[in-house]
């Protein structure tokens, strides 16, 4: 029987495992991870809200042992791949026919004078959400560094429990890595109207404080005092093992070819720690979301079972929220895709997401980007009142994975209801292609 290890416990891991288990092949399967419960990382901003348990934000280890995985609770230290063998701190050596590094990412810590004291957390683990329900209850007064998706859910949690929050983004804007700039005035101005302080093109350079923070102090000299700092500046491959092991990695991660193997035989690599390809240009891109490590996933699993299967890049849909918008992006927005160079059109649309006459009606704004040589879809980013916007830019991921052109979005069939849906006339994919196509 082939032996099989995983280093990771995240969801490129588990859904290896998973993947295996319901094969027509048999292995023999090791997962070792270093933290002894993980915290479903997407939910820790949700989970500082203390109405559930910490319990419900974590992932099972039975997810793994049921699916007859050995668990190991351990740090890899090294893998000796001449040897074919991973090498743990304190549980000694396993052998491998087939490993797959799934290591993760780890946040970005400032290099700043009083960063580590102790009142500076991270949005990361399961004693980052423990720590953050405690200074919710004991504390006035949050600065969160980074205007990303987290921080700014973060900061948005926090406020709903009545603290005092100001969020400091090093650029002009919040949100700029997903959302155009059209879009993100939008909400930012509704942040504000819901009590959040901004501080936009600020770079916070010390933390003061005997001990713990108590003001944070910035490049143009502006303190701000504050209970405690919540870091979110986004986070980097964690890719140590396998550059002390002679894998070959980039900035972007662990570099694999279009099968996601390494340049070692038999090693594979998926998730955060993989360097990714953009669907669209075919070049190295971040892209760190719990849904590409599990299509990931996925295609290692299919090339070892004997399916040889390429993996066709991220497409990096997303989505998130702020009091009452939700809004998310798929593919290359606007501005990325000027900046690689590409020709483009974009297509507009505001329709009601309910018939106009129904009570609460809302607007749902719909940006379509395509590429004026060929028509084809290759981006678009939706804002809407209301938390539906994961089903529209799965629509748009789903298009641009298929090909889909101005035509198809013009003539494509689709429902419409008086309390789910804009009037018939008015579908949002379908007014933004027809403006792309005037444009065109």
């Amino acid at each position: 029987m082939e032996k099989v290890v995983i280093v990771g416990g995240g969801p490129a891991g588990r859904v290896f495992v998973h993947g295996l288990h319901s094969s027509n092949k048999k292995f023999d399967v090791t997962l070792i991870k270093d933290e002894p419960i993980n915290v479903n990382r997407c939910a820790v901003p949700y989970g500082i809200e203390d109405s559930k348990p910490v319990e419900k934000y974590c992932i099972p280890n039975s997810l793994v042992t049921d699916f007859g995985a050995k668990l190991v609770i351990d740090t890899a230290d090294y893998i000796d791949t001449n040897n074919q063998t991973v090498k743990t701190l304190n549980s000694g050596s396993f052998k491998y026919d087939y490993l797959l590094l799934a290591t993760g990412s780890k946040p970005i810590i400032p290099n700043i004078e009083g960063v580590n004291l102790k009142n500076i957390i991270s949005v990361r683990s399961k004693s980052d959400m423990e720590m953050l329900r405690l200074y919710s209850k004991e504390c006035k007064k949050c600065v969160v560094i980074g205007g990303g998706y987290i921080g700014v859910e973060v900061a948005v949690i926090l406020k709903k429990l009545g603290l005092d929050v100001t969020i400091v983004e090093m650029l002009p804007h919040i949100l700029l890595s997903t959302i155009d700039d059209d879009f993100v005035n939008e909400i930012e101005s509704h942040v504000k109207e819901n009590g959040i302080n901004l501080m936009t093109n600020s770079k916070a350079v010390r933390f003061e404080g005997d001990k713990k923070v108590e003001k944070v102090v910035f490049e143009d000299g502006t303190k701000v005092d504050t209970d405690f700092v919540v870091v979110s500046i986004g986070v980097t491959p964690n890719t140590e093992l396998a550059e002390k092991s002679g894998i070959v990695v980039s900035r972007y991660g662990i570099v694999t070819n279009e099968y996601l193997q390494t340049n070692v035989e038999n090693i594979y690599s998926a998730g955060d720690c993989a360097e990714k390809k953009s669907f669209i240009t075919k070049k190295p891109t971040r892209g760190e979301f719990g849904t590409n490590a599990v299509f990931m996933g996925k295609v290692v699993t299919k090339n070892i079972i004997g399916k040889k299967t390429v993996f066709p890049g991220v497409i990096n849909a997303n989505a998130s929220t702020a009091f009452s918008y939700s809004f998310g992006s798929a593919g290359l927005i606007y501005k990325i895709a000027k900046s690689e160079g590409i020709d483009v059109v974009v297509g507009e649309s505001e329709v009601m997401d309910m018939y106009p006459m129904m009570d609460g009606v809302k607007s749902i704004k719909t940006k379509l980007v395509f590429n004026k040589d060929n028509g084809k879809l290759i981006g678009g980013a939706v804002l809407r009142h209301g938390h539906c916007t994961a089903g529209n830019v799965d629509f748009i991921s789903f298009g641009i994975q298929m090909g889909a052109t101005v035509d198809d979005l013009l003539n494509y069939q689709y429902t419409t209801h008086p309390e789910l849906a804009a009037k018939p006339s008015d579908n949002t994919y379908m007014f933004a292609a027809r403006d792309a196509l005037k444009k065109m």
